[in-house]
């Protein structure tokens, strides 16, 4: 006996024998075992098995499968007489339940290369200890540092920690996290607060940028968690993880007609945030994104807009007449105080040119709220500025726009990416902090669309260049399928909740067999499918609820 069975032995009972049958051999990333009577097993559970030169094949069991000696449904049918369900069958089957397994890694205590080799028939098989399911998910491969992402239960009541490669999240080998699942069971929010609260334990260099876009759910994560359950503390003790809230957060808050903030209960300390033209004269392309444009007559005016811009004021001069006219604008006010021919004359060239007015509508639209100012007050920022200060190691800025129109939303996430696209312009990679941003209901942000609108693309940006960054998205949402490819693809870390099985059946989800599709059909509360890059197979993890404040449920 060789001291890997030793070791399995001490630590459990067999759970059965590899078995491959003509029809359904082993293979390099399958095997199949029958269970023993009175087993407890359920997919996702890690198991092992030794091969016969000493090494461990490890696996994660995906299916289960109840097989008699029985040929058809209708010979039980008829066996029973003739259905009925009282009556004792004419003859007794026999019946096995068999598991199939995804071969994760196979390793030996000598390190030597690994046995890319099916598993012969007849080798027992174990519940894989913790050390058989680090190996199997690379931990000793691991090149940053090790990030606490939940726990593994295994139907036997182990309990393991799962770890992450900070390398694969924030850079520089991968990036960007995506959770998606429905709303309320799914917990994708709670779930990446979580993985935001484990990483800045575990990361010293890193600023969180965080956008609250339900009520005023990560309005209060300066303050400690009322109501955690033990059972949550027992998994933070498991994971490693201290229990406490957020520290070093600065929150922005829209400001409202009266000049106080526009959110669902207001922590104490905060800054209130407004836009003037002068912030924002060079980003009215994002303020106008979703607007039709089939003439580029909206792109003309934008351009004009941000290329003549001078001494804090946008100049519109005609030039058409004999003596040229010329009005200028500051505020939002004075660019609807524009006459119209003196607007087309100016940016299309012709004095009655009819696309003014429109400008003039839409402009007066998308400006209506109450973060956009005429002039800031002493007590207000400028977000996107104010946000690229707060940048810096273990600080966190929340932003609020929960109660910002729609069609505002966007433009206030798309102002800050693009400020911070300015930053690594104009600074050092060097000199700034690791960079995690969260957006939920991403797919608003950054939908499937054919042709994406200058905030997708600045959204897209981040996904394709985070990696080299050390810039990463967080990014959740109901329906994956609804967000642009290029963002969710770009993820190395993706986390599924409870998901239906129309969406399921979508191209986002297209890496994943049916066998894992079939358990995220019936995920509970508090469980998660984790898919990452450096794994073989999806994993199944339970986590604790965040350590701070929520003052309403997901």
């Amino acid at each position: 006996m060789t001291a890997n069975s030793e070791r399995i032995e001490q630590q459990n009972a067999p759970l059965g024998k590899t078995s491959s049958p003509f029809k359904e051999p082993n293979t390099t990333g399958v095997f199949y075992f029958w269970v023993t009577q009175n087993t407890r097993l359920n997919p996702f559970d890690f198991v092992v098995a030794e091969h016969p030169d000493g090494s461990r094949t490890i696996g994660i069991i995906d299916e289960i499968f109840a097989y008699t000696d029985s040929d058809s449904h209708l010979t039980n049918y008829i066996g029973n007489e003739l259905g009925n369900p009282g009556a004792e069958p004419y003859v007794e089957r026999v019946s096995a339940m068999v598991a199939r397994a995804q071969v994760l890694r196979n390793m030996r205590d000598d390190n030597r290369e690994e046995l890319y080799m099916p598993l012969p028939a007849e080798r027992r098989v174990f519940f894989a200890d913790s050390d058989a399911i680090r190996q199997a998910l690379g931990y000793d491969r691991i090149l940053g540092t090790a990030i606490p992402a939940g726990l593994i239960r295994q139907s036997n009541g182990q309990r393991i920690p799962v770890f992450l490669d900070s390398d694969y999240i924030i850079g520089p080998e991968g990036a960007h996290a995506n959770v998606s699942g429905i709303s309320g069971l799914a917990t994708k929010t709670s779930y990446l607060m979580f993985l935001l609260h484990s990483m800045t334990q575990r990361l010293e260099d890193v600023s969180l940028i965080i956008f609250n876009v339900k009520h005023s759910d990560l309005l209060h994560i300066h303050e400690d968690a009322e109501d955690l359950r033990p059972q949550d503390r027992q998994m933070y003790e498991e994971l490693g993880l201290e229990i406490g809230h957020f520290e070093n957060v600065t929150y922005f808050l829209p400001r409202g007609r009266t000049g106080q903030p526009d959110s669902d209960e207001p922590p104490e300390n905060f800054q209130l945030y407004a836009y003037t033209l002068r912030d924002v004269h060079a980003s009215l392309d994002l303020l106008f994104a979703e607007v039709p444009d089939p003439q580029f007559t909206v792109d003309a005016f934008v351009r004009y807009v941000r290329d003549f811009w001078s001494q804090n004021r946008i100049r519109f001069e005609d030039r058409s007449g004999r003596q040229p006219q010329t009005q200028d604008a500051r505020t939002w006010d004075d660019m609807q105080g524009i006459r119209d021919e003196i607007m087309g004359a100016a940016v299309y060239g012709l004095p009655h040119h009819p696309t003014p007015p429109r400008i003039k509508r839409e402009l007066r639209r998308l400006t209506s709220y109450s973060v956009f100012a005429q002039q800031r007050a002493t007590n207000e920022v400028y977000l996107g500025e104010a946000v690229r200060t707060n940048i810096q190691s273990g600080h966190v800025s929340v932003i609020d726009i929960y109660r910002v129109p729609t069609i505002n939303q966007s433009f206030i996430i798309g102002d800050v990416m693009r400020n911070i696209e300015h930053l690594y312009r104009e600074q050092e990679l060097a000199d700034l902090p690791k960079l995690i941003i969260l957006i939920d209901e991403l797919n608003t942000f950054a939908p499937a669309a054919v042709t994406p609108n200058p905030i997708t693309e600045q959204i897209i940006e981040i996904a394709r260049k985070g990696r080299a960054r050390r810039t990463a998205l967080f990014g959740a949402q109901q329906f994956k399928s609804e967000v642009h490819r290029q963002v969710w693809g770009n993820c190395t870390l993706n986390i599924i909740g409870r998901t239906g099985s129309a969406e399921l059946s979508t191209r986002p989800y297209g890496e994943l067999d049916k066998y894992t599709k079939n358990s995220i059909l019936s995920l509970n509360q508090g469980e998660m499918i984790l898919s990452f890059r450096t794994w073989r197979y999806p994993i199944k993890v339970i986590f604790p609820k965040p350590p701070y404040r929520s003052p309403s449920r997901e």
